[in-house]
């Protein structure tokens, strides 16, 4: 009769888990031995029994694998209907998309960095078509991370005209968190301007439950643009906006409501990050000189920042004597400064200083020394940052401030996904912590 020791009981449990994560690779290595080896198939042609015409190309391919994938192909080449001539014709989707689609059901990935927005709609369009839901969740997820305020209107225009719910969904959702209530949104638009069709802009109405401004604005020169098109005057406006389902006192009631309120945007929590401390370096000091302090921001997504962490004026050495009882330390101070952002442009590193995107004034906030120092805004203040694009943000200080002492540090350069690109050498720290935002996406 064996005996199992307690050390033996106490090792069970590991082994298993060890057992189970070397199952685990095994699979995978044998997955992808497969995924090459059905690539290898498709790219030789050999053993190929159905041929797709798209756009004068042609792509061979083995119904039995297809078949397997997608209970569309299934149905096409072996159920009742079952398609007798081993040519087809492919006419709604492009050769490019529809060899990735092939691709994606031989080898089961797809490398949507290569991919820009617009072929990522097509490829989910064409996922939904064959039903393959790895691949509808696949390409749903690159639109979201590829969605930018330049392709939000034409992405919310497929997403209508193709009636695909799911992808009308995402579009929808970053239209209404990043750019029906954003100024930067408006600033851009306004020199942008993309025209769409009426059932986009219904479809953009029937969403937005507050008569934001923006959206006032949008579709008062989308009314302006449709009757050009339309060969109407402007005084037939009333005519269009009424198509949108929107009276004309329905209509002004809404614009006045838009521009005396602002939309509540304060329902999601602002989450605080703050960068690890290495090393204190040398104090940053303010004067006629150096009245700005530069820091350079880049986010892997879209974000709303509501505050920066900074760290808090150093002490002032106090000039005179006290003869009569004990020196008066003093405890606080009154903060006045000016954030500016900029975004640099793609490629370059100089700063356009016409090119600013927000700005922010602290005035006379009451501050403790030797303190962090955090600056808040509002939701409706907020400065949206749109991800893999460098932003420069400028700390400035007026005259009142010179001689002001701020601590620096060393800290590290990345968290959360925010990237922390520090001015100047890297022996010089920062005097900027961290940073108070919300996930727009």
């Amino acid at each position: 009769m064996s005996v199992i020791s307690t050390s033996q009981k106490q090792q069970q449990p590991q082994m298993k888990a060890l057992e189970l994560v070397a199952q685990h690779k095994k699979q995978a290595e044998v997955g992808t031995l497969l995924s090459r080896r059905y690539g290898q198939l498709l790219r030789s042609e050999k053993h190929t029994d159905c041929i797709f015409h798209i756009c004068e190309q042609r792509l061979k391919c083995h119904k039995l694998i297809l078949s397997a994938a997608s209970p569309v192909f299934e149905a096409m080449f072996y159920g009742p209907l079952q398609e007798n001539e081993p040519q087809i014709e492919i006419h709604d989707i492009s050769a490019e998309i529809f060899k990735v689609l092939i691709e994606y059901i031989y080898t089961g990935s797809v490398d949507y960095e290569c991919l820009q927005l617009e072929a990522c709609i097509e490829l989910y369009y064409a996922a939904e078509k064959y039903l393959l839901d790895q691949l509808i969740s696949g390409s749903l997820l690159a639109v979201t991370h590829k969605l930018r305020f330049c392709n939000i209107l034409p992405a919310l225009e497929l997403g209508v005209c193709m009636n695909l719910d799911s992808l009308l969904d995402v579009c929808m959702t970053f239209f209404m968190r990043c750019c029906v209530s954003n100024a930067q949104y408006m600033s851009y638009l306004k020199e942008h301007y993309v025209h769409v069709s009426k059932e986009c802009v219904k479809a953009i109405i029937t969403a937005c439950k507050e008569p934001h401004k923006l959206l006032l604005w949008y579709v008062y020169e989308w009314t302006q643009q449709e009757c050009m098109e339309l060969g109407l005057t402007p005084s037939d406006a009333d005519l269009v906006v009424h198509e949108l389902e929107l009276g004309a006192p329905a209509w002004q009631a809404a614009t006045t409501k838009a521009l005396s309120s602002t939309a509540d945007n304060s329902s999601s929590t602002a989450t605080l990050v703050e960068r690890c401390y290495y090393k204190a370096c040398r104090p940053f000091t303010v004067d006629s000189q150096t009245n700005i302090w530069r820091l350079r921001l880049k986010s892997s997504r879209f974000i709303s920042m509501l505050g920066l962490v900074l760290h808090s004026r150093l002490t002032p050495n106090l000039n005179c004597t006290i003869s009569h009882g004990p020196r008066q330390q003093l405890l606080e101070y009154r903060e006045s400064l000016r954030i500016d952002v900029y975004e640099l442009p793609s490629g370059g590193n100089a700063v356009n200083v016409d090119n600013v995107v927000w700005t922010h004034v602290v005035q006379s906030q009451t501050t403790k020394y030797n303190c962090d120092l955090h600056l808040s805004w509002t939701r409706e203040q907020d400065c949206v940052l749109a991800p893999d694009v460098i932003y420069e943000l400028r700390l400035r200080w007026d005259s009142n401030a010179f001689g002001a002492e701020y601590p620096c540090s060393l800290q590290s350069s990345k968290i959360d996904g925010i990237q922390f690109i520090d001015d100047g050498d890297s022996f010089s720290g920062s005097l900027v912590k961290g940073l108070r935002y919300v996930n727009l996406v």
